[in-house]
């Protein structure tokens, strides 16, 4: 009797842990949500939350007009484990910081170990970005067998024709694949569709109204009005925002 009592109170104890990891791994999400990061798609696996998927869409620079798949791998006990995320494309990518190997991102430059409370997912995915937008600052002041690709390093350095036109290669690829099946079935796996008129065009179109009224709201502040941009209701409350 002892005995199952016990193994009650583990269970009990576990399910308790799990659920209070559960509720900050959703904080994440929200955090990433509120900051509106630009160019740059996660969302959790909905088989688990552990797993997320990701697309990064480049917007400038030697990485413009990529659109590269990627997964964030978070470690068990996260976020209440010194151990980083692992984040790795699911294609070549050519960067100073990408593993060749094991299309890894080496994230440690910015995050020497994962301070509970203080680092945060959103970070990461900002620092993705920056290291994509200026890969060369990105290298500045670190020793080059730091790096996990000396050959993109030196390439970027000597012979920018050349990494120019190895990432427009690592591009074209990813963009070749970017219809292909799912590797999972699961339903929060990011998925592209091409573009169907009848589908897709009522949407596009309701987005391009939308820019529009967004764009006049702007001008008539500009002008001295009191206009904010889109404005909507938040969900469970009867405070209106707007779209800065």
């Amino acid at each position: 009797m002892t005995l199952d009592l016990d193994a009650n109170k583990r269970d009990d104890k576990l399910l308790i842990t799990t659920i209070q990891q559960e509720y900050k791994i959703l904080a994440e999400y929200k955090m990433i949500e509120s900051e509106k990061l630009s160019g740059i798609y996660v969302i959790p696996s909905y088989a688990n939350s552990l797993l997320w998927f990701g697309v990064f869409f480049g917007r400038q620079g030697f990485y413009s007009e990529s659109v590269f798949r990627f997964s964030v791998l978070l470690p068990d006990r996260f976020p209440d484990d010194k151990s980083l995320p692992t984040v790795i494309f699911q294609q070549d990518v050519l960067h100073p910081h990408v593993c060749p190997y094991t299309h890894s991102l080496d994230i440690s430059h910015a995050f020497p170990e994962w301070r509970c409370g203080e680092d945060h997912l959103w970070q990461l995915l900002k620092y993705m970005q920056a290291i994509f937008s200026d890969p060369v600052d990105s290298i500045r002041g670190i020793e080059a067998d730091m790096l996990k690709n000396n050959e993109a390093a030196e390439l970027l350095m000597t012979n920018r024709e050349e990494f120019a036109a190895r990432v427009q290669e690592n591009i074209k690829e990813s963009k070749d694949r970017v219809y292909d099946t799912p590797p999972t079935e699961d339903p929060h796996y990011i998925v592209f569709e091409k573009f169907q008129p009848d589908i897709h065009g009522p949407v596009l179109e309701r987005i391009k109204a939308g820019k529009s009224k967004q764009l006049e709201a702007t001008s008539q502040q500009t002008n001295g009005g009191h206009a904010t941009g889109l404005s909507w209701v938040k969900e469970g409350e009867f405070k209106p925002l707007s779209i800065e």
